[in-house]
């Protein structure tokens, strides 16, 4: 039955079974025993292998990886996974699954080493997230042509050297910790970014040009930043990738703990003289999803910024995290209380 079936998935689950009917007690013996069992199953299996999956929570399998995505890259393959530990040894991604006509997915959860030519193309690539990943570019500055690319997620990356990335069909980027150099602006074609507070600080200084604005994309539809920091450098950040986004609707935020009574102030009186940045900033959102809420002075005072400024607001979500019914109800019953430049502004 296995013979047939387009998706193959190699977890953990899979590797304990072959280290445990292994003949010979041994690790290295249990290793070779798993490898052996996918090598079988892929010389023997008889339809096109859509999905190849391969899942381990230790490293000792990446060097068998090589041959088995060469194999599934030259029989169909679509949606290729692979999860690896952190803190393994680089495992670099070989140059034929770069060059595959028929992968769509492609995922990687690994310590590995990316290696781009000039020039190399994912031809119909559809989504690619890459997590701890070392991106190298050889040359002066590296292309890596994406046509078909929708969804990129870079986590924990980081790129040396000068990488360009076309992909005219990008809408959903996720950045998380990265350590880059040089970015061409890939966002002008998104409508949904998704970025913690590291890498906001990164795109406000590789896009920021003149009248203190970045090079946005003009249909940018919701935006999410995750533990925005107690600082003017972060809100002021995220100020002007608000004012560079005109048609923004939905925005999904986490604020990070107060930690620096003083930083706060600061915050606060930075806040209170940027009025215009503020209207300019809120003018189109519609929803606002404040996560983890903990009901701090941050937050609130943020809240009670964005009902006031934002005149097609219709709803703010706040999901509360390590907070009891009594104290909840105290913060709605503030939140309520704030005044608001929309009517049908909602709070749940």
């Amino acid at each position: 039955m296995w013979s047939t079936l387009p998706h193959l998935v190699f977890d953990s689950q899979f590797l304990d079974f072959a280290f445990n009917y292994s003949f010979d007690s041994e690790f290295d013996a249990g290793v070779g025993n798993a490898a052996r069992i996918i090598n079988t199953i892929l010389l023997q299996h008889t339809g096109p292998i859509l999905g190849f999956h391969f899942m381990s929570n230790d490293d000792y399998m990446a060097k068998y990886l090589d041959p088995w995505i060469i194999f599934v890259s030259k029989h169909g393959i679509q949606k290729f996974t692979i999860h690896l530990p952190d803190g393994s040894c680089l495992y670099e991604l070989p140059y034929g699954i770069m060059t595959c006509s028929s992968l769509t997915h492609l995922e990687v959860l690994a310590s590995t080493v990316f290696r781009p030519s000039d020039c190399v193309k994912f031809p119909n690539l559809v989504s690619l997230e890459l997590v701890d990943t070392q991106i190298e570019c050889k040359l002066i500055e590296d292309t890596l042509i994406l046509p078909m690319l929708e969804t990129l997620k870079l986590i924990s990356c980081r790129v040396f050297g000068r990488m360009r990335l076309v992909a005219p069909k990008l809408e959903n980027l996720t950045i998380d910790n990265i350590d880059i150099e040089y970015l061409n602006p890939i966002v002008t074609s998104i409508k949904h970014l998704s970025l913690d507070r590291s890498s906001l600080e990164i795109l406000a200084e590789l896009f920021h040009v003149a009248a203190d604005r970045l090079v946005l994309p003009q249909n940018l539809q919701t935006l999410k930043i995750c533990a925005l920091g107690i600082s003017v450098e972060q809100f002021s950040g995220a100020l002007v990738l608000l004012r560079g986004s005109p048609n923004l609707y939905e925005l999904d935020l986490s604020v990070a703990v107060e930690v620096d009574e003083s930083r706060t102030t600061e915050l606060f009186s930075y806040l209170s003289k940027a009025e215009s940045h503020l209207n300019e900033a809120f003018r189109m959102i519609q929803k606002v999803r404040v996560r983890e809420f903990k009901g701090s002075r941050a937050e609130m005072y943020l809240i009670k910024l964005l009902l006031a400024y934002s005149p097609k607001r219709e709803k703010i979500v706040e999901q509360f995290k390590n907070c009891n019914s009594s104290d909840c109800i105290e913060h709605l019953k503030e939140l309520i209380s704030f005044p608001r430049a929309s009517t049908k502004a909602v709070i749940k």
